[in-house]
């Protein structure tokens, strides 16, 4: 197996660990905001904290089904799950951004409290490693290995 296609099934991987993992710890603030209805308390978002969790925890475990299934399948020399990869990975950066703006959008049109200050912080992970596996399984020798 070329080294791009090991480093790119590494990838996705480490993708479904992530995306288990950070689905699994959104889900706990979800519960305990269950039954919560003060605005105070779900902060500078508000109502929007609940949906973008809870968008956030189903995306994420959606697409780690689909990434460990085509990482097999791309290890047993399938060229449909490469060619389902990388369309997996192009929607799945489309999906990112599209999250991404939603969520400076809910922070930026969320009303501010004087005296306080709010950060909002950005993880690329989401956008460079499909990035990175799209690159690496487009490439000629993982295009070999996968074609039967």
């Amino acid at each position: 197996m070329p080294g791009l296609t090991i480093t790119a099934i590494v990838l996705m991987w480490v993708m479904v660990a992530l995306a288990v993992v950070g689905g699994f710890l959104a889900v706990v603030p979800l519960l305990l905001l269950q039954d919560v209805s003060s605005s105070a308390l779900l902060g500078p978002l508000g109502e929007w904290a609940v949906w973008l969790l809870a968008f956030g925890a189903l995306q994420g475990l959606v697409w780690a089904g689909l990434r460990a299934y085509f990482a097999v399948g791309i290890a047993r020399r399938s060229a449909r799950a490469r060619r389902g990869a990388i369309w997996a990975e192009s929607i799945a950066l489309v999906f990112q951004v599209a999250y991404l703006a939603v969520s400076v959008a809910a922070f930026s049109s969320a009303p501010r409290e004087s005296g306080y200050s709010y950060n909002f912080t950005f993880d690329c992970t989401g956008l460079v490693l499909p990035i990175l596996v799209i690159c690496f399984l487009s490439a000629s020798r993982s295009l070999w290995w996968c074609d039967r």
